[in-house]
This record gives C-alpha cells, sequence and structure tokens, in this order.
C-alpha cells in the first residue's frame, strides 16, 4: 500500500547508524524546512521499504557505499520519487577519497557542518555547485 505524503511537507530519509551525524542532519532539516518530514532508520535495509511507500522524497541521506546503491538499486528507487540521494558513512568516504569511477553521488563526509548539510538540501539548480572537481563533494 502506497503512503500520501502530508499535504505541502518534503519528505527526507535518513538511513545511518551514526547518532551523532543523524542528529546533525535532522536539525540542519528542520532549520532549512520546519515543517519537514523526516524518516530515521538505522540502516538501508531498514529504510528501502520505508522509502517504497512515500510517492515523493526530496533528499535520502544512506549510509552506504555505490556498489550497495547498485545491488539494493537505491538510486532508482529515490530518483522514481524525485528524490536526491546523497552517501555517507565510511565506504562512501572512501570511495570519495579514492575517486571511484563508481561513485556517482553527492558523499556527506566528516567533519560534518551544518553548511555542508544544507548544500545537499538546496536543489542542484539552486546551488553553487563543485567547484573542486572531486567526485561527491558539494560546497
Amino acid at each position: 500500500m502506497e503512503r500520501q505524503n502530508r499535504e505541502c511537507a518534503h519528505v527526507y530519509l535518513i538511513a545511518s547508524g551514526n547518532y551523532l551525524v543523524t542528529c546533525d542532519i535532522c536539525d540542519a532539516i528542520l532549520d532549512f524546512d520546519p515543517v519537514a518530514e523526516i524518516s530515521v532508520h538505522k540502516g538501508q535495509e531498514a529504510a528501502l521499504p520505508v522509502l517504497s511507500r512515500y510517492r515523493r522524497i526530496a533528499v535520502a541521506f544512506m549510509e552506504c557505499g555505490s556498489e550497495m546503491v547498485a545491488r539494493l538499486k537505491i538510486d532508482q528507487t529515490v530518483r522514481s520519487r524525485g528524490g536526491r540521494l546523497v552517501l555517507l558513512g565510511s565506504t562512501a568516504e572512501g570511495e570519495m577519497e579514492r575517486q571511484s569511477q563508481m561513485l556517482r553521488w553527492p558523499v556527506l563526509s566528516r567533519p560534518v557542518s551544518t553548511r555542508m548539510i544544507m548544500g545537499h538540501l538546496i536543489p542542484p539548480d539552486e546551488r553553487s555547485g563543485n567547484k573542486t572537481g572531486v567526485c561527491g563533494l558539494i560546497f
């Protein structure tokens, strides 16, 4: 059964085992969008069934690397709901550092700042973009 989003509320999904990063993301989202609906899960396995129930997603912050995104088709699920995927966690950070060819999504790397999180909340056409040439980084 498909769940309808509350009228006018943007939905943000967070799948992370890092409590402090999750709290930082939640705080930044609520500062950016006070009426946001935020769905928080400890991992992507728990988040994917919930993600599939939403019609629209603004941004999905997922703690995983490119291999898991491809295997579970996370990017397709998020994109089919109009959302953007942002990776986080050690695997994604490692891919970014190695400039992995598999990495096709932005990465929220530690140490996390409100400014970095806000950069992922603003739609791509409204932000300054990645001028560093480093795969995955958004300032």
